[in-house]
């Protein structure tokens, strides 16, 4: 398994995620936020979690595969979830880290699946 948008979709509410031609992809918050009454003047706290909620649960189902592929690959580091708080106020804390290939140019990211 890879870091594709298809994978992605797999892991976001169906349709959050759709191939519109011509080179583009569409990401649909309303979808993603479960909130058909969305404007651009909504928050976007809901649509955001739930986007990096599917980046972690992506990155958790990669490194499952590759603990279990003959041989055994290296976990990926990519997206990450922790719920941490108190009880009486939890907070989600996500993380997202992608290296960087500086010998090209620093804006080249390093997909850690390839």
């Amino acid at each position: 398994m890879s870091l594709t948008f298809t994978a992605l979709g797999e892991k976001l509410p169906a349709g959050s995620i759709e191939f519109v031609g011509n080179n583009q992809l569409k990401l649909n918050f309303t979808l993603l936020a479960a909130d058909s009454t969305l404007t651009p003047d909504s928050s976007c706290v809901e649509g955001v979690v739930k986007l990096l909620q599917g980046l972690a649960e992506l990155t958790n189902q990669i490194n499952e595969d590759r603990a279990t592929a003959n041989p055994p690959q290296e976990p990926i580091t990519f997206a990450s979830q922790t719920l941490q708080g108190t009880p009486s106020q939890p907070e989600y804390k996500f993380e997202v880290k992608i290296k960087v290939n500086t010998a090209n140019f620093i804006e080249n990211l390093v997909d850690p699946t390839t």
